[in-house]
């Protein structure tokens, strides 16, 4: 089910025993908490350890969980169960197995007064264990995956609107740029420019300047641009600036790193076919940064993206062995690929 459906089934009243969380938002996922606890419990003050149990399945066993599920509230409250790192339904080896069949047990007939809620901020369910199959019967799975381009856009711009204040395009789209277009960031960002603006009802480019940093990940992305576009001198400038502005090194060639990894993977995947959309979800790359890459790397092949990350993965060992000046190993690089 959509996440908005479901909120709005909660905001009704009606309020499913079992919910399994699907992906990272975590603006998403604190929203959905909000609500949940607004519907079931009542207003935050009324919040404690009794009626809203919090869980890590990393830390505790299955078995805890639905043991508390199973026991009555100490004042014959309703009570939420809240469990994250549910990793046993994932398709993650290694981790910590559990013992299923008590939840089997569990969905065939939930505690009444319980909400049961299972976050899966992981890339996907094992859809070939048995668990999962039912647990996929008695749940409302909710979509709480990272929002693309287009849906951060809208929900910012709604909420910019609901919110009472004013936004031009233009610096819509200077605010979504400085924070990556991701939900979570956006939102907290936007709470500190409300704070900035006051009284005042629009909020204009000078404020977003203000208030909102352009991130460390926004500057290397500029960089790269810059790299990618043979704009020597202006990667450069940015390149110094940072490290002016006290960045580490080692730091930025991560980064930078990661780039071109991320552009030599782009680069295998839609040589075997795979659009934007479906290669965003199989590296569980956000959709916009993989868009830009994929507009940045348009002029290279996949043999030269692959050729520039092996040269930032030997300067990484080699800064890192001592071999190399980090400044001059990071700008030497800067001049090879932009020239």
């Amino acid at each position: 089910m959509t996440f908005q459906s479901t909120i709005q089934k909660i905001k009704a009243g009606q309020v499913d025993p079992i919910y399994l969380l699907l992906g990272e938002e975590k603006f998403l996922i604190q929203e959905f908490e909000n609500q949940l606890s607004r519907a079931v419990i009542g207003d935050q003050e009324a919040v404690s350890d009794f009626n809203f149990v919090r869980l890590d399945l990393e830390e505790h066993s299955l078995e805890e969980a639905l043991v508390e599920a199973n026991t009555i509230s100490f004042f014959s409250e309703p009570k939420i169960i809240w469990l994250t790192n549910p990793v046993f339904l994932s398709t993650e080896k290694g981790k910590k197995e559990e013992n299923t069949q008590a939840l089997l047990d569990y969905l065939a007939e939930p505690a009444p007064d319980v909400t049961l809620v299972f976050v899966c901020d992981f890339e996907k369910l094992d859809g070939r264990k048995k668990v999962v199959k039912q647990i996929k019967k008695a749940a409302n799975l909710v979509d709480v995956s990272l929002a693309d381009e287009s849906t951060t856009t809208n929900y910012i711009k709604d909420y910019v609107r609901n919110a009472g204040y004013l936004m031009d395009r233009s610096v819509l789209q200077l605010f979504l740029e400085r924070t990556n277009y991701q939900l979570s960031s956006a939102m907290n960002e936007l709470e500190k420019l409300f704070l900035f603006v006051g009284q005042e009802d629009r909020i204009t480019k000078h404020d977003v300047e203000t208030v909102v940093s352009p991130s460390l990940d926004n500057n290397i992305f500029h960089l790269t641009d810059y790299v990618m576009a043979h704009r020597l001198e202006a990667a450069l400038d940015l390149y110094r600036t940072l490290i002016q502005e006290k960045h580490q090194p080692i730091a930025i060639l991560a980064l930078l790193e990661a780039n071109f990894r991320l552009f030599s993977q782009i680069a295998l995947l839609s040589r075997t076919g795979y659009d934007q959309g479906a290669i965003a979800k199989s590296l569980g790359a956000h959709p916009y940064r993989v868009k830009m890459s994929m507009k940045q790397m348009r002029s290279y092949d996949g043999k030269q993206l692959l050729a520039a990350y092996q040269d930032l993965v030997e300067l990484d060992y080699e800064i890192k062995s001592g071999q190399v000046d980090p400044n001059l190993g990071i700008e030497w690089f800067i001049l090879r690929f932009a020239a």
